[in-house]
């Protein structure tokens, strides 16, 4: 059990998860590739720019605020948009990122710290994207591969921990957390091909 919760203490759970916030640029470069989805045609329920985000670890319902357990970003890596694509099963349609030694490592040491703490987490592989369309409607004779991704990039300097509403108009996704100097380090290991994860069906993701 938590330790904030002995002593008969009672928190209210939230719905978290641990995710890279786009800059500004950035998300406007999402937003300029959903407005292209649109003019192809493509319809479904489409993300508000303010909830854009790269999911490290989805959490779930967890009674406390565990932003002392954000690894710290010690050097700034780049992440860069590369391709469009769909995971069938979960109907998402998402933005690809190209993967790096520096942001897998990051989603590994964000997983690290978690189980270090015995908080459980969706264990699925790391695929790095952004979700841009829940139940996608892509129109026959859209060819998503071919959809112009801006090559937009940026430099990651935190991570995020968020927190996930239901709101009348659909979820609503706050940052709560951010890393900093004082938090929790997780020694870096070296990233294998095999921690790199590739496209699924089914997705659990934030």
């Amino acid at each position: 059990m938590p330790a904030s919760l002995t002593g008969g203490e009672q928190r209210i759970a939230m719905r978290i998860f641990i995710a890279i916030q786009p800059t500004p640029a950035f998300r406007d470069a999402l937003v300029f590739l959903q407005d292209s989805l649109r003019a192809a045609g493509v319809a479904g329920r489409y993300l508000t720019p303010s909830n854009l985000h790269l999911t490290l670890a989805f959490i779930g319902m967890w009674p406390e605020d565990i932003t002392g357990l954000l690894p710290a970003v010690r050097q700034p890596f780049p992440v860069t948009l590369s391709q469009v694509g769909v995971f069938p099963k979960a109907k998402v349609l998402w933005a690809g990122v190209e993967p790096s030694e520096a942001l897998c490592g990051a989603a590994r040491q964000v997983r690290q710290a978690l189980s270090a703490a015995d908080i459980p987490f969706d264990r699925q592989d790391f695929y790095p994207h952004v979700t841009l369309v829940r139940k996608p409607a892509v129109p026959e004779g859209v060819v998503l591969p071919k959809i112009s991704v801006p090559r937009a990039k940026m430099i990651v300097k935190e991570v995020c921990l968020y927190r996930s509403d239901h709101r009348e108009n659909g979820m609503e996704y706050t940052v709560i957390g951010r890393s900093g100097a004082s938090s929790f380090a997780v020694k870096p290991k070296e990233t294998s091909e095999a921690s790199i994860g590739r496209p699924a069906g089914t997705r659990r993701r934030a």
